[in-house]
């Protein structure tokens, strides 16, 4: 079974309903914040999880949020709430074009309840509303209520026994149909069939394993637990595997049964009209990835998840290469797989060899890829029909593919890739200077404060959707690569190297670079500590105003680590627990800060500098020296 489409609905920043196309490769590209990480993120929610109130979109025209997943290529034959094989165009779950639609809707209130239907054409008639909701001996009975001919059905069937009940609702063998919604999920008694239809048709959709590459270091880093887990949860699907699990399940439950019904029958002696109304259940199926664990560890029993960040994501890396060969094999599950900018600190080389194992495992039978990038170089190397551009349009988040129906170029959205993106070599390559920075909050924040200073004075370089730079993030334990081993001094042009100066070996390495005497190649140190640094109090503050959180920051100093300050600030009004004791786990206390630390990043180079002005800059005393950067980047632009 294959995902074809996904719609989103008062999700994040999708107010209204919108609609992307999905195919075995699938690569999204936009702005930051413009809610790429929210697609990949909404497919896992309605795959593994549920949101939480903050995913509800606040310009939303209701308090639910709806996740639809239309699927095709799903079996012929499949087993729904019986032993025998049945199909969903038989029991009239198949939308107007033939494909499975289900939709989970998620209503945000003191708590989030759930409900999922499928779309569907279904029988219109009024005495056919329940029909899939009865289990075998409540359709025994309204058969025999109806008084159906008993010739050729088999009463021990669910399928014969629900077509010989519509037949006869439609005796001149015309079943009518119109658009319907079968609930199949949320508030069902345990004994309607259809809880045990949906526990049965999940088990034909698709896996799905979403991975975030740029992950805090801990003892749960999911860049090495994640490929791990779902090396388990593949296996156990695969065809030789759930037979064995199916007879195991089976044979647990029918002793354990046994040992509660006489636990009842015990019971009985003692209080009889209590123990009739006692009955003995399973309410949940086993989760059988919960029991096995994997994990990697070198020959000193050293886990990956304590390495360095370029060997961890070296394991991702050659898990999907793995995986292309291990998916040739013929019991191969169906799975889709989603990662957040999968280039994020890998060496360029590395990069291509990504975007090659993504292609290829998105050419295996019963695999689909999705992922993000800000990386113009490998949106070059993608078929024009994976690309899905997510922009704004006047407040409306809109998503266009690379291609148009008609199978030509969508040149018009192209256009707008290359313009968010920097630039695309070939055939439009129009970079004159590779501007080197530690990571995209770097990007974000310089591009913003360039602009301003342009607005100020147009002799100052805007960086603001120029054409003639590209950024590359070194991903900070990359930095080495870049300056080091020269892998991009065969390009034609130019490098402006820029890095903070809180980290020894970041001004050691502008020093080697600018000790070559290259004039094609020059470094920058920041004279504060970091990029955050040149921000401004109040403009830092009327940033968290605008998300209701007041933090009341009084100065900005150049030696100090402000997402961290700006982080403790906001966890102090946000939260009743002290920073350091964020959770009675030292550990997990130390992963939370990181993230806290990170989001506080994030809307310093986002957020917080849309709040700058030109008087903020010279009062931080950041006007001559941002100056100078982006003069040395126009000189080599003009060279």
């Amino acid at each position: 079974m294959k995902l074809t489409k996904l719609r989103l609905r008062n999700f994040r920043n999708y107010s209204g309903t919108i609609e992307i196309d999905i195919i075995d490769l699938n690569v999204l590209i936009g702005k930051n914040d413009i809610g790429k990480s929210s697609v990949l993120e909404a497919l896992d929610i309605f795959f593994n999880g549920k949101p939480d109130k903050n995913d509800l979109c606040i310009t939303g025209d209701s308090n639910t949020i709806e996740i639809t997943c239309i699927f095709d290529d799903f079996p012929e034959q499949l087993i729904l709430d019986d032993t025998v094989e049945t199909s969903l165009d038989d029991e009239y779950l198949l939308n107007s074009d033939r494909k499975l639609e289900i939709r989970k809707k998620f209503t945000i209130g003191a708590t989030v309840s759930e409900e999922t239907v499928i779309i569907c054409l279904y029988p219109d008639h009024p005495e056919l509303v329940n029909l899939l909701s009865k289990k075998r001996t409540s359709l025994q009975l309204q058969y025999e209520q109806l008084g159906i001919n008993h010739n050729g059905v088999n009463r021990t069937i669910s399928k014969e026994l629900r077509n010989a009940i519509r037949n006869h609702f439609y005796a001149d063998g015309n079943i009518t149909t119109s658009p319907t919604e079968i609930k199949i999920d949320g508030r069902l008694d345990n004994e309607d069939n259809r809880k045990k239809i949906w526990t049965n048709l999940k088990n034909y959709l698709p896996l799905y394993s979403l991975f975030f590459v740029d992950k805090p270091l801990n003892d749960q880093d999911s860049d090495i637990q994640d490929p791990m887990k779902e090396i388990v949860k593949e296996v156990l699907r695969r065809d030789d595997i759930t037979p064995l699990l199916v007879q195991l399940k089976e044979q647990i439950q029918a002793a354990s049964t046994n040992l509660a019904d006489q636990t009842i029958t015990k019971l009985n002696e003692l209080d009889a009209s209590f123990a009739e109304t006692l009955r003995s259940t399973f309410p949940k199926e086993p989760s059988w990835d919960t029991i096995f664990k994997l994990t990697l560890e070198d020959d000193r029993g050293v886990p990956l998840n304590k390495r360095g960040s370029g060997l961890r994501r070296l394991v991702l890396l050659s898990f999907f290469r793995a995986q292309v060969e291990n998916r040739r094999t013929s019991n191969a599950p169906n799975i889709i797989y989603a990662l957040e900018e999968p280039e994020t600190s890998q060496h360029p080389n590395f990069q291509l060899m990504i975007v090659k194992a993504l292609t290829e495992l998105s050419e295996t039978d019963n695999a689909q890829v999705l992922f993000t990038t800000h990386n113009s170089n490998l949106a070059k190397e993608i078929p024009k029909n994976s690309l899905r551009f997510i922009y704004s349009d006047n407040g409306i988040v809109r998503v266009h593919n690379g291609l148009n129906p008609d199978g030509t170029d969508n040149t018009l959205i192209i256009d707008q890739i290359i313009s968010t993106l920097g630039a695309l070599p070939d055939p439009k390559n129009k970079v004159k200077v590779l501007i080197f920075v530690e990571g995209e909050n770097d990007i974000n924040g310089l591009i913003g404060l360039s602009k301003i200073m342009n607005a100020h004075n147009n002799n100052i370089l805007s960086l603001e959707n120029n054409e003639q730079v590209a950024f590359i993030p070194t991903g900070g334990s990359q930095l080495k690569f870049y300056i080091e081993k020269k892998y991009l001094d065969g390009l034609p042009q130019a490098q402006v190297h820029l890095y903070d100066s809180d980290i020894s070996a970041y001004v050691a390495s502008v020093a080697d670079l600018n000790a070559e005497n290259n004039p094609k190649k020059f470094g920058f140190n920041t004279t504060k500590i970091e990029l955050e640094n040149y921000l401004h109090h109040e403009a830092i503050n009327e940033c968290y105003q605008d998300l209701l959180i007041n933090i009341n920051l009084t100065e900005i100093l150049d030696s100090e680590d402000v997402p961290e300050k700006v982080a403790i600030a906001v966890h102090a009004v946000t939260s009743g627990t002290p920073w350091n004791a964020i959770n009675p786990d030292p550990l997990k206390t130390e992963e939370k800060q990181r993230r806290k630390i990170s989001n506080a990043k994030r809307q310093l180079n986002t957020k917080a500098v849309e709040k700058m002005t030109i008087d903020r800059i010279i009062q931080r005393g950041g006007y001559d020296e941002i100056k100078s950067w982006l003069d040395k980047i126009n000189e080599m632009i003009l060279e």
